[in-house]
C-alpha cells in the first residue's frame, strides 16, 4: 500500500486514495502583474516516487489549500529578447510531506521523467535552474503542468500564451517530435548566418542545402555546439546539404556558401 499523508485535510485515507487515483485534470492557473508570473495550483492529492530509487512504493500527498509560486521578472532561465516565447513546466514536489511548486525552462535540457529527484534554487537565471520558493537538495516532484510566455531582457515576463495544467495528453507523447507537426519550405524567410530560436514548444527538425563555387561547407550550430561540416565537391561547385534536430527553446544557426533550399518539420 502506498504511504498517505494527509495534511490536515481531514479526508479519510480512501477518499485520498481516490482523488489520487481518478484525477485526471489538474486545477492550474496563472497570472501576471508587474512582470512577474504567479502560478497557483488548486487544492488536490499527488501522488510521489520515492527518494529511494529501489523503492516502488508512492507517496500520495493531500494540498489542504491552494498553492502559488511567483516567478520574478529577473527570473529569465537564460532567456534573451530574440528568444521570444518561452515554456516553463511546472513542477510540485515533496518537501518532507508538504506539496511545494517549482518551475523549469523547457529548453533548459533538464531531465523531467519523474525518475529522479531535483534541486531547487530561489532564483533562475540560467538555463538548468530550477526556480522554487526556497532551496530543497533531492526531493521527489512531479510535472504539473507548464506555462507558455514571452520574455524581454530587462523587462521580465510579458504576456501569458498558453496555460495547461497536466491531464489527458498534455505533455505525452502529443509533445514529441512529428505529432501535429508538417514539414514546410522557409527558404524564403531564412539565411544563413542567422541565428534562429526553437520556440514551438517541441523538437523540430531542420534540413538544409548549400552550395558555392569552392570549398563551401554546410556548418550546423544548435546551442553554441558545432554539430557538422558536410561538403560534397561536383566539378567546379561544391554542395553540401543536412538534417537535424533542434531542442525546444534551442538557438539553431546554419552557415558557409548560399542557401539553396530550407526546410523544417514544426
Amino acid at each position: 500500500m502506498p504511504t498517505i499523508i494527509d495534511s490536515n485535510t481531514g479526508l479519510t485515507t480512501g477518499a485520498v486514495n481516490l482523488m489520487a487515483g481518478a484525477l485526471q485534470q489538474l486545477d492550474m492557473t496563472a497570472t501576471i502583474a508587474a512582470s512577474a508570473i504567479t502560478v497557483t495550483l488548486n487544492r488536490c492529492a499527488l501522488s510521489f516516487h520515492h527518494t529511494v530509487q529501489t523503492a516502488g512504493t508512492p507517496v500520495v500527498i493531500a494540498m489542504p489549500t491552494a498553492l502559488t509560486l511567483v516567478i520574478a521578472s529577473t527570473d529569465s532561465f537564460g532567456a534573451v529578447t530574440a528568444d521570444g516565447v518561452r515554456r516553463l513546466v511546472i513542477l510540485a514536489y515533496d518537501n518532507a510531506g508538504t506539496i511545494e511548486l517549482a518551475a523549469s525552462s523547457l529548453a533548459g535540457g533538464v531531465n523531467l521523467d519523474e525518475v529522479g529527484v531535483i534541486t531547487t534554487a530561489a532564483t533562475a537565471t540560467t538555463l538548468t535552474a530550477i526556480k522554487a520558493a526556497a532551496v530543497r537538495t533531492g526531493v521527489a516532484y512531479k510535472v504539473v503542468g507548464f506555462v507558455d510566455a514571452t520574455f524581454t531582457t530587462a523587462v521580465g515576463w510579458g504576456s501569458l500564451v498558453v496555460v495547461q495544467p497536466i491531464g489527458g495528453q498534455a505533455l505525452a507523447a502529443m509533445s514529441s517530435l512529428g505529432y501535429g507537426q508538417t514539414w514546410q519550405n522557409l527558404t524564403a524567410s531564412r539565411a544563413l548566418g542567422t541565428t534562429y530560436y526553437n520556440t514551438t514548444g517541441k523538437p523540430i527538425m531542420v534540413a538544409t542545402r548549400n552550395s558555392a563555387s569552392s570549398g563551401a561547407l554546410a556548418q550546423l550550430t544548435v546551442n553554441g555546439v558545432l554539430l557538422a561540416n558536410n561538403g560534397q565537391s561536383i566539378g567546379t561547385s561544391t554542395l553540401a546539404s543536412a538534417c537535424w534536430i533542434v531542442p525546444p527553446g534551442a538557438s539553431y544557426v546554419a552557415g558557409l556558401g548560399t542557401l539553396v533550399a530550407w526546410s523544417e518539420l514544426r
